[in-house]
C-alpha cells in the first residue's frame, strides 16, 4: 500500500524554474550585487536585453544550457606556467591596490621577472598588469598580465603578449571580428587570440586569451615588412561655451627606443608621424595619409559589426607601410557585442570624428561603399554561416571555464546590414540611433602637437649650417650631446660644442646651434623630462616629408621631354632613340608607361623613373629597351613602379638595366634599384647587371610571371620576392654580393615555383626561403656559392633534380633563425653534390627537418646567432 500522494515528474518547465529558484538564493547569499555581475560576467554571461526580466530569462537559459556547456568544452587547450616570485608578486598586487584607489590602472607601473613555462620549454620573461580599465584586474584571479619574452624567445609567434580573461575582450568578440576580415578578403593585421589554460603561481586561473601585442611580430607574422606601428597620445582636452569636446592628440610610434636605435626605422618614424600631424591638422588629405582600399574596407567592417569602440582616439593602431609610405589600420579592441540594443546603430564611422575625418576623403569613401556592398552581399551565402559555424566551435574552447558563453544571433548582424543598406528608412530600423553617449563620450574636434623633433630643422642659413630646435612640447627639454656625421658616414665629436652641454630648452622655447658646414647630419642626445633620454637623428635640408612616393607629385616639364615622351590623360609613350634624362620623373596617378623597342634612356646621377600605374617595356631580342647611367656619373637613381591594384599588368619586354642604384629621396629610401609594389609582374628576358643597392629586384607583394631574367655583378642581394605568388623560369645570377655579400634570390612569405635556374658566385646563400615561404625548386644549379639551398622561419623547401658544386660552407641547411617562426622543412630528390664530403655540407637544426635523396639528414644543435655574426654576416651597403 502506498502511504505518499502519487506526483508527475518534473517538467522542463519545472525544471527551469528549480534552477531559477537557486539561482535567485545563490545570488542572495553573495555578497553584493556587484560580486554577482562580475562573477556570471567572468563566466561569459552577456545580457543581450534591456529589461530586467528579458536578462533573468536569459539567464535562466544559459544557466540550463551551462552543464551540456561544460561536459562537451574543449580542454585540449595550450597549458601557460607563469612563476613569479614573492617579493616580485607583491609589487604586482600594490599596483592593483592603486588602481581601486585611482579607479584606473596606474600608468607607471612594477615590470617584475617571471618564469613563463609552455611544453618543456622555460622562459624568462619580465611580467605587469596589462590594461587601462578595473575589469582588468576586478578579479580575485585572472588579471590582465602583460608578458615579454627575453633573449628573442616566442609563443605562439609572439615575443610580446597578454594574458587576459575572456570577458574583458567580450569572449569570442575579437575573433569573430578577425575572422570576418579574412572571410571577406579584407586583408587588415589582426592580432591573435588564442584562448590558452593559465597557472599561475601553482594556481589554476583557468581559460584566458593569450592575446597578441603591437608589435614588430604581429607585422612579420601578418606578411608585412619591418616597419613601425603607430597610436595617438591625448595631450589636453577643451570644452567650449557649447559644450563641445576638442582634444590635442599626440602622435608617437611603439616601441620608441627600439625604432630610434635604427636609422631605417627613424627614418621610417619621421614619416608616419609627420603624415598623422599633417592629417590632424588638415593639412594632408586622408587618402595621401592612409592606404585608402585598406580604411575603407576597415570602416566598413565597423560599421557592420557596430564596433564604435574601434573609432575613439585611443583605440587606433596603424601600420606604416614603409613601401608605399601610408598607413594602414590594425584591428585594435574592437569590444562587439551579442546584445542587439547595443549591436544595432547606425554607422559608427559617420559619427566618430577621426573616422568622420577620413570618409570625408571621396577616395576612401569610394573604398567604404564598395565594401559595404561587398559584405552585403556575402552576407548569406558566405559571411554569416562561416562565422556562425566558427563562432560555435570556438566558444567550446571557452566553455570549461565560461559555460555561460553563447553564440552571437546572426539574425542581429542581418537586421544590421539590411538598415545599413535602406539607410535606416524601413520600419524595422526606425528605432536605431546613433551610438549613445552613454557608451562612450565624443569628442567633437581635434587639433594636433607634433613631437619636437619633427618640428626641428637642420640646414644652411646664410652660409651657415645651423640646427634650430623648437621646443614645442608642455615640458622643458634637455639636449645631452650632439655627434657629426660627414657625407661618407664618418663620425664628428663635435667637442667644443659639447664641452656647453648639456642644455635645457623651456616649454615654448627655441635654440640655434651653429655647427660646422661639412656636416650632412647629426646625432642628437636629448630627451624631455620625465621621459627619458634617446637618440635623433636630423639629415641636413631634409625635412621628414622631403619626398615621399605619391603619383605627380613633380610636374611632367613637357619642354624638356616633349621631343622623346608623349604625354596623354592617362599614357606616357617614349620615341624609339637614345635619350638623355637629368630630372628624377613621377608620373601622374594611373598612368601607363610604354617604352618601345630600340629605346636607350641615359641618366643622370640622382634621375630615375617612378611610374604610378603599369610599366610596358615593349624591347625585342635584337632591339632592347635599355636603362643606364650616363657616361659622368657612377650610378642612376633607378626604377620604381606602383600598381594600381592586384590587378594592374605590368610587361616587361627585353629590358637590360645597368648601374642602377635605389632612389635616395628625402628619408624614403627603398632597398631595391629596380623596385615593382603590387599588380602582376610579367618578364621576358630581363637583364640586371651592376646594380648599385642593396636588393637588384626588389618585388613586393606581386603576382610574378618571370621567364629568362640575368641578373650578374650585384652589389648585395639579387632578388628580392617578399609576399609574392608565382614562377620564375630559367633565370641566372653570376657574381653577387660581391662588396658586403648577398643572396641570388631571397623570399620572404611567398609561394614560388623555380626552375631552370643556375647560380655562380654567389658570397652568401644561393636561395634562401624565410618567413613561412612555399618554393618548389626544380633543375637548379648551385656553382661557386658560400650556401646553396636554405630553409628557414617555418619555410617548405621541394626541391628536385639540384647539382650543388664549389660549396664553400653548406649546401643544403634548414633552421629557424627568427624565434617567432617555427622550424623549416626541406625535401630534396635527385641530388647530386660534386665536391668532397658532400654529406658534411647538408645541416638541419634541432627541430626543423632535411630530406636528401629519402634519407633525413640528423639534426644537430645550431647556434643561429653565430652563424649570422660570422659566415652569413652580411655589410649592407648605405
Amino acid at each position: 500500500m502506498r502511504l505518499d500522494t502519487p506526483t508527475q515528474s518534473p517538467t522542463k518547465g519545472d525544471r527551469i524554474k528549480l534552477l531559477g529558484g537557486l539561482l535567485v538564493l545563490a545570488i542572495l547569499l553573495m555578497p553584493s550585487a556587484g560580486a554577482v555581475k562580475r562573477y556570471l560576467v567572468d563566466k561569459g554571461f552577456v545580457a543581450e536585453h534591456v529589461s530586467g526580466k528579458d536578462k533573468a530569462l536569459q539567464l535562466m537559459r544559459s544557466v540550463v544550457q551551462a552543464p551540456q556547456s561544460y561536459l562537451s568544452a574543449n580542454t585540449d587547450l595550450p597549458l601557460i606556467k607563469v612563476d613569479i616570485k614573492y617579493q616580485d608578486w607583491l609589487k604586482l598586487e600594490n599596483d592593483r591596490r592603486t588602481a581601486f584607489e585611482r579607479g584606473m590602472i596606474p600608468e607607471l607601473r612594477s615590470q617584475v621577472p617571471a618564469s613563463i613555462v609552455y611544453g618543456k620549454e622555460r622562459h624568462t620573461a619580465k611580467v605587469r598588469l596589462q590594461g587601462d580599465m578595473l575589469d582588468h584586474v576586478n578579479k580575485q584571479i585572472r588579471w590582465s598580465l602583460k608578458v615579454e619574452l627575453k633573449k628573442k624567445q616566442a609563443l605562439f609567434e609572439s615575443r610580446k603578449f597578454a594574458l587576459v580573461a575572456p570577458s574583458v575582450r567580450v569572449n569570442q568578440g575579437p575573433n569573430l571580428f578577425a575572422k570576418s576580415l579574412a572571410l571577406s578578403n579584407f586583408d587588415i593585421v589582426s592580432p591573435k587570440n588564442i584562448p590558452v589554460r593559465l597557472i599561475v603561481n601553482g594556481a589554476d586561473w583557468g581559460v584566458m586569451l593569450f592575446e597578441q601585442s603591437f608589435s614588430q611580430d604581429l607585422l612579420a607574422v601578418n606578411n608585412r615588412t619591418e616597419g613601425l606601428i603607430t597610436r595617438l597620445d591625448l595631450v589636453s582636452q577643451t570644452t567650449d561655451e557649447n559644450g563641445k569636446v576638442i582634444r590635442t592628440l599626440k602622435p608617437r610610434v611603439l616601441q620608441r627606443k627600439t625604432i630610434l636605435a635604427n636609422q631605417a626605422l627613424a627614418n621610417q618614424r619621421q614619416i608616419a608621424l609627420s603624415l598623422l600631424d599633417d592629417f590632424l591638422t588638415g593639412k594632408r588629405p586622408a587618402s595621401d595619409v592612409f592606404d585608402a582600399q585598406r580604411m575603407g574596407q576597415y570602416l566598413a567592417m565597423v560599421d557592420l559589426w557596430g564596433a564604435w569602440h574601434a573609432l575613439t582616439w585611443n583605440n587606433w593602431r596603424w601600420y606604416y607601410n614603409p613601401h608605399i609610405a601610408k598607413l594602414e589600420p590594425i584591428q585594435s579592441d574592437v569590444a562587439i557585442t551579442p546584445a542587439a540594443h547595443i549591436w544595432l546603430m547606425k554607422p559608427p564611422s559617420h559619427q566618430f570624428a577621426l573616422s568622420k575625418a577620413m570618409l570625408a576623403d571621396a577616395n576612401i569613401k569610394q573604398h567604404y561603399l564598395t565594401a559595404k556592398q561587398r559584405l552585403i552581399a556575402s552576407l548569406d551565402t558566405t559571411l554569416i554561416p562561416a562565422l556562425a559555424d566558427y563562432d560555435k566551435q570556438f566558444i567550446k574552447s571557452l566553455h570549461s571555464d565560461s559555460p555561460l558563453t553563447t553564440p552571437f544571433n546572426y539574425q542581429v548582424m542581418k537586421q544590421q546590414a539590411n538598415c545599413w543598406a535602406a539607410n535606416y528608412q524601413t520600419d524595422e530600423c526606425e528605432s536605431i540611433v546613433q551610438v549613445s553617449e552613454e557608451l562612450h563620450k565624443q569628442m567633437d574636434g581635434f587639433s594636433a602637437l607634433a613631437p619636437w623633433d619633427l618640428l626641428s630643422r637642420l640646414k644652411n642659413e646664410n652660409g651657415k649650417l645651423v640646427w634650430s630646435v623648437v621646443n614645442n612640447q608642455g615640458a622643458p627639454l634637455t639636449i645631452k650631446s650632439i655627434e657629426g656625421v660627414t657625407k661618407r658616414q664618418e663620425i664628428s665629436p663635435l667637442e667644443q660644442i659639447n664641452d656647453e652641454l648639456p642644455v635645457t630648452i623651456a616649454a615654448g622655447e627655441t635654440l640655434a646651434v651653429t655647427l660646422p658646414e661639412r656636416l650632412h647630419a647629426i646625432k642628437v642626445r636629448a630627451g624631455l623630462e620625465d621621459k627619458g633620454t634617446d637618440s635623433f637623428y636630423f639629415q641636413k635640408d631634409t625635412p621628414p616629408l622631403a619626398f615621399i612616393p605619391r603619383g605627380g607629385i613633380t610636374p611632367f616639364n613637357a619642354s624638356h621631354y616633349q621631343a622623346f615622351i608623349t604625354q596623354t590623360e592617362n599614357k606616357w609613350v617614349f620615341k624609339p632613340g637614345q635619350w638623355l634624362i637629368n630630372e628624377y620623373l613621377v608620373t601622374p596617378p594611373n598612368t601607363q608607361v610604354v617604352i618601345p623597342k630600340g629605346t636607350t634612356l641615359k641618366f643622370s646621377r640622382y634621375a630615375g623613373l617612378m611610374v604610378f600605374g603599369a610599366l610596358h617595356s615593349q624591347g625585342t631580342q635584337h632591339q632592347p629597351v635599355v636603362m643606364t647611367r650616363q657616361a659622368d656619373t657612377s650610378k642612376w637613381s633607378g626604377l620604381s613602379v606602383f600598381s594600381n591594384d592586384v590587378n594592374t599588368i605590368n610587361q616587361v619586354e627585353h629590358l637590360q638595366i645597368s648601374y642602377a642604384s635605389s632612389p635616395k629621396l628625402g628619408l624614403w629610401q627603398p632597398r631595391g634599384a629596380i623596385y615593382f609594389v603590387k599588380g602582376k609582374v610579367n618578364m621576358r628576358s630581363v637583364q640586371i647587371t651592376d646594380n648599385q643597392s642593396e636588393d637588384g629586384l626588389n618585388i613586393i607583394n606581386a603576382k610574378v610571371d618571370i621567364f629568362d631574367l640575368t641578373i650578374k655583378n650585384a652589389l648585395s642581394d639579387a632578388f628580392d620576392c617578399d609576399f609574392c605568388t608565382g614562377v620564375l623560369d630559367t633565370s641566372q645570377f653570376t657574381n653577387i654580393g660581391f662588396r658586403s655579400g648577398g643572396d641570388g634570390l631571397d623570399v620572404s612569405g611567398s609561394t614560388l615555383t623555380v626552375k631552370h635556374a643556375k647560380f655562380n658566385n654567389v658570397r652568401d646563400k644561393a636561395i634562401s626561403a624565410g618567413e613561412r615561404s612555399q618554393l618548389f625548386v626544380s633543375d637548379t644549379e648551385f656553382d661557386d656559392v658560400n650556401f646553396g639551398l636554405v630553409a628557414k622561419d617555418s619555410s617548405l623547401i621541394e626541391a628536385d633534380g639540384v647539382r650543388a658544386s664549389n660549396i664553400q660552407h653548406k649546401a643544403l641547411m634548414s633552421y629557424s633563425k627568427k624565434r617567432i617562426f617555427g622550424p623549416a622543412i626541406m625535401r630534396v630528390s635527385d641530388y647530386l653534390c660534386s665536391d668532397p664530403n658532400c654529406s658534411g655540407k647538408n645541416t638541419a637544426e634541432l627541430g626543423s627537418q632535411l630530406y636528401v635523396n629519402g634519407l633525413a639528414v640528423r639534426t644537430e644543435a645550431l647556434d643561429v646567432k653565430n652563424l649570422y655574426n660570422t659566415v652569413m654576416k652580411s655589410d649592407k651597403p648605405k
